[in-house]
């Protein structure tokens, strides 16, 4: 049987709570603050090993990290953690700067994202699944609370990009040759006809 603590995963929570106490997701309200332990929950409930946990953990945070403070990061991280836990984030990092550190447009670096998540390996991929399952019900909800008007805090263009966004990640996993675990791409798969419904 597996034990229920981890001194890693409570380490990586900790870690990214100190490191991204200053940050915050635009568009997403408190959202930010409590994906680190979602993405873990539901890493953990499609039993993905320690490594990839950890990793899912820490993702939000390099993807809100600016590019000048990454490599000091993944320096801890390494440190900390491991270097297979800094190739995982190295493959999940969305491309939101170009080489001067300028910050892309959203579709752009969504796109770019999707285009390199066929190069990933499954622990990458299973990482990526997590944090869409998370954002996906995150959106489901507040448009239900809110109404579909909201969503044009999540991305420029409101429901129709997100569930371009949405569609697209789906679209991506089915057609990689491994792809994350089947139950992760079903459960995405219905929030994001579920979210369709509703906008």
């Amino acid at each position: 049987m597996n034990p229920g603590y981890s001194d890693r995963i409570a380490h990586a929570l900790a870690f990214s709570a100190k490191h991204g106490a200053a940050r915050a997701r635009r568009g997403s309200g408190g959202s930010w603050l409590t994906q680190p332990a979602n993405v873990a929950v539901i890493l953990a409930r499609y039993g993905a090993d320690e490594v990839t946990i950890v990793a899912g953990i820490l993702s939000s945070l390099l993807n809100e990290t600016e590019p000048s403070l990454r490599p000091e990061i993944m320096q801890k991280v390494g440190v900390k953690f491991g270097e297979r836990v800094v190739e995982l984030l190295r493959q999940v990092v969305e491309p939101r700067y170009d080489a001067r550190g300028k910050e892309r447009s959203w579709e752009a670096s969504k796109m770019d994202f999707l285009a390199e998540l066929t190069a990933a390996d499954p622990r990458a991929l299973e990482v990526c699944a997590a944090n869409e399952i998370f954002q996906c019900g995150a959106v489901v909800t507040d448009a239900r609370r809110l109404g579909p008007e909201y969503l044009s805090g999540y991305a420029p263009g409101g429901a129709p990009a997100l569930l371009r966004w949405f569609h697209g990640v789906v679209d991506a996993l089915e057609r990689h040759p491994t792809g994350p675990r089947p139950g992760m791409l079903a459960e995405l798969r219905g929030l994001t006809s579920r979210l369709s419904e509703i906008a």
